[in-house]
């Protein structure tokens, strides 16, 4: 049989009910496995625990802990099964398949919408998925939750109460769970060397809304704000209104992002008079990138870099897949 890692960080699926009646963390990786021994059926199973905590708690620091764990025992098992919550899982697993772009090992993120001891719960059901799909894609950073498999990085949670929280909305699933996990087909993430596994957590993420004002936006200059995210209107149009604080990031060598703010949007900014304007002044398209790809991927040039050509450079670069589209 393969030998899978399953990584434990916490989440739902190792929660309880506490006094109080919320969930709270509770159960240790044993215990959970303990409640799933048909995994032993599956794979030979190894466990580590890194974490026991709500994901909303996950910080980019983290990002690099589990990085480095995985690189560590790369040459010792044949998969990794990572259990997180639902809340931060897409960009945990976005920031993984950075730092992580070169790994030749299939990385499934999963967990759970309830506690492993409710009923019912797909705790046990996504679990054991996550590990029979682990044999069977051969590599990339992969999610699966309910009845879906999808790419890591082009994933966003779309419910907070269905069993099918995850959805990439610009790319088809790589497989789905029906009886088993049927793989549709084999994405291959690039295969290079490890990459850096650090992230700069000073990125910023704002929502345009009608009438947002400048006056706002200024203070960030003036903070310790090392990369921008605007998430602008259709494709990606930015209010004239902003433009004059876009020239004062320019030249303050601040990045800028331009994402849209459609479900199933992509920045086509040379589209449209009010998103071409905005790139005279050096913002960057974000293409049809999910907003947790694109500010983890951020977070991790600015790891590497200040330089404002270089980060350019390296964000329109299709790093892991995480962009079909970048106009």
């Amino acid at each position: 049989m393969k030998k899978i890692c399953i990584i434990f960080c916490g989440g739902t699926i190792t929660m309880k009910h506490n006094k109080e009646g919320v969930l709270a963390p509770f159960y240790n990786a044993k215990d959970l496995l303990n409640f799933v021994p048909q995994l032993n059926q599956i794979a030979n199973i190894s466990v580590i625990q890194l974490a026991n905590v709500d994901s909303t708690n996950i910080e980019p620091k983290f990002w690099t802990v589990l990085a480095k764990t995985i690189k560590e025992n790369a040459d010792k098992y044949d998969g990794f099964v990572i259990t997180h919550g639902t809340d931060t899982m897409a960009y945990t697993a976005s920031a993984i398949s950075f730092a992580l772009s070169g790994i030749n090992k299939p990385i499934i993120f999963t967990g759970s919408q309830k506690p492993i001891f409710d009923v019912p719960s797909d705790a046990t059901n996504n679990l054991i998925n996550s590990v029979l799909t682990s044999l069977k894609v051969k590599t990339g950073i992969v999610i699966v939750f309910g009845t879906k498999i999808l790419r890591a990085n082009r994933s966003t949670k779309i419910s907070e109460s269905t069993l099918d929280a995850f959805d990439s909305l610009m790319v088809a699933p790589i497989g789905t769970i029906a009886l088993e996990p049927i793989i549709n087909y084999q994405y291959k993430q690039k295969v290079n060397k490890f990459s850096d596994l650090f992230f700069d957590p000073n990125v910023v993420v704002i929502k345009i809304t009608p009438g947002l004002s400048i006056k706002y936006l200024e203070h960030i200059i003036s903070a310790d704000v090392h990369g921008l995210i605007f998430e602008g209107f259709g494709a990606g149009n930015i209010p004239k209104s902003l433009l004059s604080f876009m020239n004062k990031a320019k030249d303050h060598n601040l990045p800028i992002i331009i994402l849209s703010q459609c479900i199933k949007g992509t920045s086509r900014m040379q589209l449209y008079e009010v998103g071409k304007d905005a790139l005279k002044y050096g913002v960057i398209s974000g293409g049809d990138m999910t907003v947790e790809a694109a500010s983890t991927k951020l977070m991790w040039i600015l790891a590497q870099t200040r330089e404002i050509k270089k980060i350019k450079k390296l964000f329109l670069t299709n790093v892991a897949g995480e962009v079909t589209i970048n106009l």
